[in-house]
């Protein structure tokens, strides 16, 4: 038989593994990042307010290109987070690779998405230390908004990875997973191995 009580309730994990009490904290801190990154979408009306805001998120950006460009024999050769004005637009940062291949554009192209898988982390580190509002914390929600802003890869870095054979592959085995996974019924469940079995 099974008893609820209030403390075994307040225990109870939610959807970030995280107890009763912090969950005002964690839609505090997702309402700042919220606001945070709107913040970042309007700052690029000005060339040089996004580009000091949006440094942090810029050097991580391309850091994961660099990163999974040195791995993947991509051969980086250059590096650089200086903006510039291209044409009737702006370049944050930029990488330049001097191989890159079919086997690796799609990885490199799409780099920039190992950003997220970071900010969720950063994100369940400063929940679990109770954190309290301030500063520091402002000054995280700084960093998370950058990085999740930064996660999106951008026009030039889709073309890169759509170049690649490897990465329509992969998109087409994801859609047939998930449409099978849709479209095929859940088998039936099978009886519970506590129930007695007669014969």
């Amino acid at each position: 038989m099974l008893q609820w009580s209030r403390e075994a309730g307040l225990a109870m994990e939610h959807v970030w593994g995280l107890g009763g009490g912090s969950r005002h904290v964690a839609l505090g801190y997702l309402a700042a990042m919220a606001a945070m990154l709107w913040l970042l979408n309007q700052a690029r009306r000005s060339f040089w307010l996004v580009s000091l805001l949006a440094l942090p998120g810029t050097f991580c950006h391309e850091l994961c290109h660099w990163l999974v460009g040195t791995l993947l024999n991509g051969q980086p050769l250059r590096f650089t987070v200086l903006p510039r004005r291209e044409g009737r637009g702006y370049v944050l940062g930029s990488v330049a690779l001097g191989n890159l291949r079919w086997y690796n554009a799609f990885f490199i192209g799409l780099a920039p998405l190992l950003l997220l898988p970071l900010a969720y982390g950063l994100f369940l580190w400063r929940l679990g230390a109770s954190p309290e509002f301030g500063w520091p914390e402002a000054g995280m929600v700084f960093l998370l908004a950058n990085l999740v802003f930064a996660a999106l890869p951008s026009w030039q870095d889709l073309r890169i990875a759509a170049r690649s054979p490897l990465g329509w592959l992969l998109l087409a085995g994801g859609l047939a997973w998930g449409g099978r996974k849709l479209l095929v019924p859940a088998p039936p469940a099978r009886p519970s191995a506590t129930a007695p079995i007669t014969r």
